[in-house]
């Protein structure tokens, strides 16, 4: 059976509903670190609503623009932000700007010098023991990361090319505001890019070794609108109610993923898009249906898994995501990213994340990961 916890309330409504959950927040704050996602934002009706709903508070704005955020990113932001003395933080964009705003939620007061003191911090989990640490709510402008209800970040050591955790479960966000139409005006890339991350989550939380009756509704659930609606939405961009679905399964896919983390594909995903610079929701997907396929005997009620995804075979799974890919604009073989025999042997070395690969319920060794890859090179 398991157990299912996850603290965050959840308000599926439209962004004005901001004021209303500050002002019923137990700790009244003054002072709002409001962290954007930067380019146009400033110029949309989302972002006259948001001043709109913040008119009452002390506000410092800080737009974000970049992704994957690296330790010196983080650092740089803390230092940008430590003399505002925050009560909250309200992040509105897609998963970097999600992570950056729990990332400094979980830092906030501490005495920080240097990146190379930030990463120690990171990597010894001294944040853990901070006691300045910020509520922050997160209002998801993509339908894929989940970091809204997820109690760790993804923050990156550029010059190691590896992936850090910003980890603890004081970490979840306050509350989560799931405004599909924040994501009307998304590029089909990043809509494609992000929505298949989102059914990596799904698909990596049913078969988990954290699994648990609960996550597993959760994970056929966001599979299922995902399956049946994101070809939908690439024909027709615009079309609200397929955002909305879709939106609905990123949602789905974080409740589901916040009990169980991921696993092997994501695992595989980290350094392709280091070594490749592979869009993280395309390198987690490109292996999805490889390591179902290597999984499925070890995966409970697998049967109802595969009737999430329309009752189609590891093949039928691979030609989809790929079908996908490809209409998005993406390409669907390392070859084409410029990989080499030797970029894969680079990978398969860094490819072993700790929580992510071991937490696979088939123990991969590194030669089935070399395999994997070979596989989807040309």
């Amino acid at each position: 059976m398991g157990t299912f916890f996850n603290p965050v309330t959840i308000h599926v409504e439209k962004l004005t509903v901001l004021q209303q959950v500050l002002d019923k927040m137990p700790l009244k704050a003054a002072k709002v670190l409001l962290l954007t996602r930067g380019g146009n934002f400033n110029d949309s009706s989302e972002s006259a609503e948001l001043k709109s709903c913040l008119q009452h508070y002390e506000v410092q704005q800080v737009d974000i623009e970049i992704s994957n955020p690296t330790v010196d990113d983080l650092f740089a932001l803390f230092n940008q932000t430590k003399e505002f003395d925050f009560d909250c933080i309200v992040g509105i964009g897609g998963g970097s700007v999600l992570d950056l705003s729990k990332s400094l939620a979980a830092i906030k007061g501490m005495l920080i010098e240097s990146s190379e003191q930030l990463l120690t911090i990171i990597e010894q989990k001294d944040y853990v023991n901070n006691e300045q640490t910020t509520p922050w709510i997160g209002i998801p402008t993509t339908s894929g990361t989940g970091s809204e209800l997820t109690c760790w970040a993804t923050i990156w050591h550029k010059k190691q090319g590896i992936k850090l955790s910003i980890d603890h479960p004081s970490l979840y966000a306050y509350a989560a505001i799931i405004d599909y139409t924040l994501t009307a005006s998304l590029p089909i890339s990043i809509t494609v890019s992000t929505a298949l991350d989102a059914l990596c989550h799904a698909t990596e939380a049913y078969w988990s070794r954290k699994s648990n009756d609960i996550s597993r509704v959760y994970a056929k659930e966001a599979i299922k609108r995902i399956t049946q609606h994101l070809e939908l939405l690439i024909e027709t961009p615009n079309h609200l109610q397929y955002r909305r679905e879709i939106a609905l399964a990123s949602m789905y896919a974080g409740l589901a993923f916040s009990n169980t983390r991921t696993t092997a594909c994501h695992s595989i995903s980290y350094p392709l898009t280091m070594e490749l610079g592979v869009s993280h929701g395309v390198a987690a997907s490109l292996t999805l249906a490889k390591v179902l396929a290597i999984n499925f005997e070890s995966i409970p009620e697998k049967q109802q898994l595969l009737e999430a995804f329309g009752h189609r075979t590891f093949d039928e799974i691979q030609q989809w995501i790929e079908s996908v890919q490809e209409r998005a604009g993406f390409a669907t073989r390392l070859v084409q990213y410029k990989g080499t025999h030797e970029s894969i042997d680079r990978i398969v070395e860094n490819a072993f994340t700790k929580g992510r690969m071991d937490n696979n319920p088939v123990v991969l060794t590194e030669t089935d990961v070399k395999n994997i890859l070979i596989s989807i090179y040309e």
